[in-house]
């Protein structure tokens, strides 16, 4: 449910997103708006997907396109290969079992395993709700060790806060490529080598 939720809420999100990007462009976004919301108001989730998509007509679907494509060329985005989600979500869920398994302070663990589960919820959900969630959740799982010098001598002290870094730097480099952003790999160098 709460997925769907998100998906909902997506049109909003696109409509805020073009406003900010193209505001000299007007309310190009008003048939698609409205078949996607009604689409929305009459889908019975005990129905099948065609309760959905017969209120998409040609035209909707177009015009989305267009507004999916001006939004990635003023971005300029980049989709990160599922291959490489993959990847990163087994090597945090390997490291969330280690964690949990741990001998760490409660607070430390606590931490980690909510971030984790954030971090791994954001790949999950990533074709649905982009990569800025995933990048939010990377950035404050990495920068809590600004705050808490227990973390952040775990991050840099253990094999496990290593290898962590080392993935949470990985997924940077991809998801930072993927929004448009200078890569992040020297804020976990600066990290590493504080520590030493």
């Amino acid at each position: 449910m709460a997925r769907l939720g998100k998906a909902m809420e997506l049109p909003r999100l696109t409509i805020a997103a073009l406003q900010e990007e193209f505001p000299e462009e007007g309310n190009i976004w008003s048939h698609w708006e409205a078949k996607v919301n009604t689409a929305f108001m009459v889908q019975n989730l005990h129905s099948t997907w065609n309760s959905f998509i017969d209120q998409i007509d040609t035209h909707t679907l177009t015009y989305l396109k267009m507004a999916s494509t001006m939004l990635q060329a003023k971005d300029n985005t980049k989709l990160i290969a599922d291959a490489d989600l993959a990847s990163v979500r087994e090597q945090l869920d390997a490291i969330l079992v280690e964690v949990l398994s741990s001998e760490l302070p409660e607070e430390v663990k606590r931490y980690l395993a909510r971030n984790l589960h954030k971090i791994i919820a954001a790949i999950d959900e990533y074709k649905l709700i982009g990569a800025l969630p995933l990048l939010d959740a990377i950035e404050t799982t990495f920068g809590h060790a600004v705050v808490d010098g227990q973390y952040r001598s775990f991050l840099t002290d253990t094999e496990l806060g290593k290898r962590l870094l080392d993935t949470l730097g990985a997924m940077a480099n991809v998801v930072t490529v993927a929004v448009g952003l200078p890569q992040l790999p020297q804020a976990f160098a600066l990290l590493a080598s504080a520590a030493s």
